[in-house]
């Protein structure tokens, strides 16, 4: 009686049956959730220019250090010649004999070589303090993956370039070398000390890779041992960076049912927060392995103070997914129609199944993820069908138990009347509500008509003596039934 959904294009061991829905639907088939909600997270890897903090503190030696982050600094980045040239041209200002004042400009000069000069303030005005108003969510997204391309690209000119120079440039540079990671960690101190958020584990994670692999390798290049200053500070700012990403993990939880605003679509839509976390959910497996090591717990065998789901760090994303769908069945109770949610959350599930195998999170969906979804959104139209288009054929029956029944028994003559006032009722609720993808929308309007013009069709078969309305033919039944959904 009712369709039987599958994923078409997927491949799940469990799964079964066919459906003429399509998760893979292109990008015309709109699933109702709002775009820019779900690329809140996966922004262009540059910022444009508009975007950037125009605040004179981010302007020092008549150089704006956020003007390199666009998209023409990537070029710059990948010239390791060019970068290499600066270095010898700055080498004498970090020679023995030079004091820290007179480093302070070369080294600004080298830092906004790179796009990310504007790290010589964070100290003063970090990411959580007056600059935080002049910088977005997005801005300091964007901060924080140039500082990671231009750490890699410092580390690689360190490294290929140090055996050519002589021993007094080897020197030097080993103090620029010094100078640069330990300016580049006020950026990755400031984001462990960020308030906890949903962005902050983003950032914390995009900034635990390149540290950790970076910090290392200079070590071993410069000699630097564990007590060296600059080894030191890496090693406390991974652990804050450890700290802070844990802490993070044990609140998505509580950030999933919070931290997005909660007002309820009144047609059934999909709810803008399903975008908005889909997109990070496929965030967190940017830095998967990160996301592994940190959340998989210390290695000690104890997992005392690992988040919950943590274990490969992969199954956090699942429980994560399966808190957001919670959270939808908990807030469809505010919609004013039990077959509004049954609606709501047949969309809200669809978006989530659509999105999730459409991305990379499909790799690290568990067997049977999605044949459990299909289960699960047979049963939201079942029970929509049950308490919204149910009752309207009962209407018709010549038999039944119920008290309705046995007045349409003694009142025959009025029970098409009778049929016709609650079909009209339901239609009428029933139109403004909302389908946003046309094929879903296409399979809910085939069941309803599946099941209500059949039963109007037979009853006007064995009742030939009642005189049809115009307008009121099967056909024409049907007709007025493909116009649910649009909203």
């Amino acid at each position: 009686m009712y369709p039987c959904l599958s994923i078409e294009g997927y491949d799940d061991s469990s799964s079964g049956g066919s459906s003429p829905v399509s998760y893979r639907s292109g990008p015309s088939e709109s699933d109702g959730s709002s775009s820019s909600n779900a690329d809140e997270f996966c922004p262009d890897p540059y910022p444009s220019g508009s975007d950037s903090p125009s605040s004179s503190s981010f302007v020092r030696d008549g150089v704006d250090r956020t003007s390199f982050l666009t998209a023409a600094s990537a070029c710059v980045l990948d010239d390791i010649d060019s970068h290499r040239q600066r270095m010898l041209a700055l080498l004498p200002a970090f020679s023995s004999p030079a004091g820290a004042g007179a480093r302070a400009q070369p080294l600004s000069r080298w830092l906004s070589g790179f796009g990310v000069g504007w790290v010589l303030d964070m100290d003063a005005s970090g990411l959580t303090g007056a600059a935080a108003e002049r910088l977005p969510r997005r801005e300091v997204g964007r901060r924080v993956r140039a500082w990671a391309q231009a750490l890699g690209t410092m580390e690689r000119v360190f490294r290929l370039r140090h055996r050519e120079l002589t021993v007094k440039q080897v020197e030097a540079l080993g103090e620029l070398a010094a100078a640069s990671p330990g300016a580049m960690l006020r950026l990755a101190r400031a984001v462990a000390a960020l308030e906890s958020s949903p962005s902050k584990l983003l950032a914390a994670l995009d900034v635990y890779a390149p540290v950790s692999e970076a910090f290392p390798v200079l070590g071993r290049m410069f000699s630097w041992g564990p007590s060296h200053p600059v080894s030191a500070a890496a090693g406390g700012t991974l652990a804050a960076l450890v700290d802070a990403t844990r802490s993070c993990g044990r609140d998505l939880r509580a950030f999933v049912r919070s931290h997005y605003p909660w007002r309820m679509p009144q047609g059934g839509e999909v709810h803008p927060c399903v975008g908005f976390w889909m997109g990070y959910f496929r965030c967190l497996l940017r830095n998967r392995i990160s996301l592994c090591f940190v959340l998989g717990g210390s290695g000690d065998g104890d997992g005392e103070d690992a988040p919950p789901g943590a274990e490969g760090g992969f199954g956090l994303v699942t429980e994560l997914i399966s808190c957001l769908e919670a959270v939808l069945e908990e807030k469809s109770a505010a919609l004013a129609f039990p077959g509004l949610r049954q609606v709501f959350m047949l969309n809200n599930t669809f978006a989530i199944v659509r999105r999730a195998v459409r991305s990379d999170l499909k790799l690290f969906l568990p067997p049977g993820w999605v044949r459990a979804r299909d289960e699960r959104m047979e049963g939201f139209i079942k029970g929509y069908m049950d308490v919204s288009w149910a009752p309207v054929v009962a209407r018709l029956d010549d038999a039944g138990g119920t008290k309705a029944s046995a007045v349409l028994r003694r009142r025959t003559a009025n029970r098409l009347s009778v049929f016709y006032s609650a079909l009209e009722n339901a239609y009428s609720a029933q139109r403004c509500w909302k389908v946003p993808n046309p094929v879903l929308r296409g399979v809910l309007r085939k069941t309803v008509s599946g099941n209500v013009v059949p039963a109007y069709r037979r009853y006007l078969e064995d009742h030939p003596e009642v005189d049809v309305a115009v307008g009121r033919s099967a056909e024409e039944l049907e007709q007025q039934l493909s116009d649910l959904f649009e909203g």
